[in-house]
């Protein structure tokens, strides 16, 4: 962007806080996407304000989130869930504007993300900002396609809004090739306007820590770790990694623990939390699967480099990012064949995708890597190289230089308008 440090984006984070602890209810990899991507855009002299809800009373008016990037908490809807958020948009956009007006500030471009974000954006543009770039991080018709037993589908109300997002946003940024291709094909969006930028990982952070120190850190001694991560959802197939447990104990892997990072969420009334202990007690693998809630993302490397294996059965991923944070630290994966683990798992290379649910298969592939430490340690390797091709630099590079694009088109659309008034 030529004149830099003048330019500043709005970017709409509705549902869920970039400063939020990883793992807790609706927070996940969007959470750690927004954060990174703003300290990039700020260490070139992009200015951010990220909007999101007010999440507990303690939550500040604004928070500095970098040195150009401030995350703004606006009072709507705190305590509701996603889908009755939905009333809640006009309330936070008009919170928004009013934030820009009282500032005196003009954007140069929205970026949304999530579909609720998207709403907020198709409002408030082309009042504060003339372009507007969307990320929707999951798709509807996407979860729905691949849905977990017992999950109940994403309500058309989603699906309708993700098609006019996908019609009326001037740029789509997709996760992966995958991701490009649902967003034609499935909401009609004009592939000229869908670019795909993968997401990154923190290589400084992530990377492998000698086991010993890991365990000490994490308090585990001797003894094989299985390891999840991720909000606790049916659509994440964690029943499928107890599962596996069970059968791996029964072949004789007696000192095989699953530890399982993230918050509880809950369908209806319904806590996944409490049916996963359910499962585990039913298949007489309560006691090795440790639930221990959600933890600090700047820890995660501690357990990643703690552990023998991550599992990651999940029915869908945008991205895979947990993967990729995992092969950062040198560790193989053990996940669902489904288009996000594809982009940054090698099968039989840093890893092993499974093709299927079935707690047998995740169990054998799981078992040869804890009965070869060898080949388990030349997968964590081969997983740590391909991680480093992907870095936040380079996803805030390639996005720097299409919101360029997308900012000087709207600014030619304002200039010719002006003419004809």
């Amino acid at each position: 962007m030529s004149d830099r440090a003048a330019r500043r984006i709005a970017v709409i984070s509705m549902h869920t806080s970039p400063t939020a602890s990883l793992g807790r209810n609706a927070n996940g990899g969007l959470n750690v996407y927004v954060r990174e991507v703003a300290s990039a855009f700020s260490d070139r002299g992009i200015a951010t304000d990220i909007f999101t809800r007010k999440q507990s009373p303690d939550d500040p008016a604004v928070e500095q989130l970098a040195a150009s990037s401030r995350v703004i908490y606006l009072p709507a809807g705190r305590g509701l869930d996603k889908y009755s958020l939905y009333d809640q948009v006009p309330a936070f956009a008009a919170q928004v504007w009013e934030f820009a007006e009282r500032e005196g500030i003009t954007y140069d471009l929205l970026f949304s993300h999530y579909w609720l974000s998207g709403e907020v954006a198709c409002l408030l543009r082309p009042e504060i900002a003339g372009g507007w770039a969307h990320i929707a991080h999951t798709l509807g018709l996407v979860k729905n396609r691949t849905l977990a037993a017992g999950a109940h589908p994403e309500p058309a109300l989603r699906i309708r809004v993700e098609g006019e997002i996908a019609q009326q946003a001037d740029l789509l940024i997709a996760s992966t090739a995958e991701e490009s291709a649902d967003l034609v094909t499935g909401y009609g969006a004009d592939p000229e306007r869908v670019h795909v930028v993968p997401p990154g990982v923190d290589l400084s952070v992530f990377q492998p820590i000698d086991r010993g120190e890991a365990r000490r850190k994490i308090a585990y001694g001797p003894g094989r770790l299985l390891l999840f991560v991720g909000r606790l959802e049916r659509l994440k197939g964690v029943e499928v990694a107890i599962g596996a447990l069970a059968l791996l104990r029964d072949r004789s892997h007696d000192d095989v623990r699953l530890l399982i990072l993230g918050e509880d969420s809950k369908d209806g009334d319904e806590s996944e939390m409490e049916r996963l202990k359910t499962v585990a007690s039913e298949v007489g693998v309560r006691e090795q699967v440790d639930f221990l809630g959600s933890v600090a993302h700047h820890e995660l490397p501690y357990f990643y480099s703690a552990a023998d294996v991550c599992v990651m059965p999940s029915y869908s991923e945008s991205f895979g990012l947990v993967g990729l944070e995992a092969q950062a630290c040198g560790r193989p994966v053990v996940g669902a064949d489904v288009a996000g683990l594809r982009s940054v798992v090698r099968d039989d290379v840093s890893g092993y995708l499974i093709d299927g649910h079935e707690p047998a298969a995740y169990a054998e592939r799981i078992g040869r890597l804890l009965d070869d430490p060898e080949l388990a340690q030349q997968m964590g390797r081969r997983g740590r190289l391909l991680a480093q091709r992907f870095s936040w630099t380079r996803t805030a590079d390639r996005l720097q230089q299409l919101f360029e694009e997308i900012a000087e088109r709207a600014q030619v659309r304002v200039h010719a308008t002006a003419r004809q008034e």
